[in-house]
């Protein structure tokens, strides 16, 4: 296409400028003075003013030429598409930690599913609520998700770098304005990528430090109400405060 373009404007500044180089010649010219007879005296200086009369227009047709090449080339396109979505990379990283068998963010049923694995003192009464063992595997597996997201995150340094070096070559071999701005757009689309890619790795750290913290909390409270179950065996009729596990004063 832009091939084409080239080819009729130049054909078209060609034809002009044969078209003036005519139109000059075949002015009328002065000759100069005649004397007697009728005999034309020639005058050099015609000539040398037609002449320098076409220069200035070839120069103003060569100067116009080059003013629409440069437009052309500002007006190129061409340095857009090398950025691509990376929406099932994130999907991908955030489902490690559920492939893991860990309690992921991207679980639908995220907030219940947390409840039931750590209920805190509900442990008791709280129907379908899991084992310590049960917590603890869950735990592990969520931290061991997260590892898993990470690297998968660092495995595609490679394919980053690549498109990098694809931006970059676009840029050095920019032919015009608009080549340079499409590359430049690139380049911010790539940034928000990898703004991206950061918050999912702080959602998956807040994950992991989540759960973590969770199973603590619960082991605590199973610590404590396994005392108070052995204390209120030996010692029926006293009540038992398991926040600080010591034995509430009687009432007698």
């Amino acid at each position: 296409m832009k091939t084409t373009i080239q080819r009729r404007v130049r054909w078209f500044f060609f034809v002009w400028f044969i078209a003036a180089l005519f139109q000059g010649l075949a002015a009328p010219l002065r000759a100069g003075a005649q004397f007697g007879g009728g005999q034309i005296v020639f005058d050099p200086s015609v000539y040398a003013r037609q002449l320098a009369q076409l220069q200035q227009e070839t120069a103003a047709v060569q100067n116009l030429a080059s003013q629409l090449q440069y437009m052309i080339k500002n007006t190129t396109g061409g340095g857009a598409g090398v950025w691509q979505s990376n929406q099932n990379l994130l999907a991908n990283l955030g489902g490690l930690i559920s492939e893991q068998q860990g309690l992921s963010y991207t679980f639908q049923g995220l907030s219940q599913q947390f409840q039931q694995l750590y209920p805190g003192y509900q442990v008791i009464s709280t129907p379908g609520a899991q084992s310590p063992q049960v917590m603890t595997t869950t735990t592990l597996n969520t931290l061991n998700g997260a590892l898993a997201s990470a690297q998968a995150q660092a495995q595609n340094f490679t394919a980053e770098q690549a498109t990098l070096q694809q931006l970059e070559l676009k840029n050095q071999t920019a032919i015009g304005n608009l080549q340079a701005i499409q590359v430049s757009n690139e380049l911010a689309l790539a940034q928000v990528q990898q703004i991206q890619m950061l918050r999912q790795l702080v959602m998956a750290q807040m994950n992991s430090q989540n759960v973590s913290a969770a199973n603590q909390v619960n082991a605590q409270v199973q610590s404590n109400l396994a005392a108070q179950a052995v204390f209120s065996q030996q010692y029926p009729g006293d009540s038992f405060n398991p926040t600080n596990n010591a034995p509430a004063p009687s009432q007698h």
